[in-house]
């Protein structure tokens, strides 16, 4: 019996020891890098309007540029641009979720978007905008 006792006083120690001197492993998700989103993202918008229907313009270009960035908040301007030349901005605020790749933003204007950056150089956002006439479109962009 005392055998029994002192194995299982030995076993329960070799377990404690064990236990305690093992490497907890960080997850993927918070091993994630955050991205880096300062500069000038470039690209193509197809949207649907309300009452206008669907807007696919070649020639329009929208340019995000984000000006600041600390640590998963980031923040900047939107610029749009057709092909006679008229241009319009708002600012933004963004949020890049502990994935590291997905996106959400919110614009001053009200709408918001949320997205997947695709690269470190590519990101797709799929923006709404719930006032009347609302409108949903897809920003497929580029970091220049």
């Amino acid at each position: 019996m005392k055998g029994v006792v002192y194995a299982g006083i030995l076993l329960l120690a070799a377990l404690l020891i064990c236990g305690c001197t093992t490497v907890s492993r960080e997850s993927d998700a918070a091993a994630a890098v955050v991205p880096g989103m300062i500069g000038n993202w470039t690209g193509s918008v197809k949207a649907y309007d309300e009452g206008t229907g669907y807007n696919d313009v070649s020639g329009d270009i929208m340019t995000m540029r984000v000006t600041g960035q600390q640590d998963r908040i980031f923040s900047g301007e939107i610029i749009f641009s057709n092909q006679s030349g008229y241009a319009w901005s708002t600012v933004f605020a963004g949020a890049i979720s502990h994935d590291g790749k997905t996106i959400s933003m919110v614009q001053r204007d009200g709408g918001y978007s949320t997205g997947t950056l695709i690269s470190p150089d590519e990101i797709e956002l799929i923006y709404m905008d719930t006032t009347d006439p609302f409108t949903i479109g897809i920003d497929s962009l580029k970091k220049s």
